[in-house]
């Protein structure tokens, strides 16, 4: 059995190899594609934002899932293995759900960023109207980058001005947003 517990955390860490070499963008070991053949985007939004049985049933055949069960099977079933301290069956219950709940988190884990992300970026353009915060100054010349409440939720966003200076920390009015970039003013001491 110990074989197997090497076998399985050698593979696991392998696929994270080539994914590093790859880049992360080209492989899919840790990508949303999955062994059923659920490729589109409906189909990774039902992965990620739940779908009922039939996300728990595609979550589950993730390419994601299996390389992180296989890193918590392997990585576990071996030390408890090689450091002899289970028998047999303890050893493979314990590997078996030490699998099951990094493959679980790991998939938990990537719907929670998901849904963080596609709130915060969907949203730029109903910045405007909204008073914030510079982050990082701006001026005439130079692009800034400025935080907006929307939907609950704090948005960074990269800000421009016709003002002379626009210093870190001062609040500011967000007067119209192009693609992702927001033309800022200083906010007038009425809205105070």
């Amino acid at each position: 059995m110990g074989l197997v517990y090497l076998f399985a955390l050698l593979v696991s860490v392998g696929l994270f190899a080539v994914q590093a070499v790859m880049g992360g963008d080209h492989g899919d070991a840790g990508g949303d594609h999955d062994l059923a053949g659920d490729h589109g985007a409906a189909d990774a939004h039902k992965e990620l934002g739940g779908g009922g049985a039939h996300g728990a049933l595609t979550a589950l055949l993730s390419t994601r899932f299996w390389t992180f069960f296989a890193l918590g099977f392997g990585l576990s079933g071996a030390l408890i293995h090689h450091l002899d301290l289970a028998g047999m069956i303890a050893t493979l219950v314990i590997a078996l759900g030490s699998g099951l709940a990094v493959g679980i988190g790991v998939i938990l884990a990537f719907r929670a960023v998901q849904r963080t992300s596609v709130s915060s970026t969907t949203g730029v353009s109903e910045a405007v109207g909204r008073t914030g915060r510079v982050l990082v100054s701006v001026n005439r010349a130079k692009v800034g980058q400025v935080r907006v409440e929307l939907k609950g939720q704090s948005v960074d966003i990269l800000a421009t001005t016709d003002e002379e200076e626009l210093a870190r920390g001062e609040a500011i009015l967000v007067e119209s947003v192009e693609g992702q970039m927001a033309r800022v003013s200083r906010l007038p001491p009425e809205l105070k």
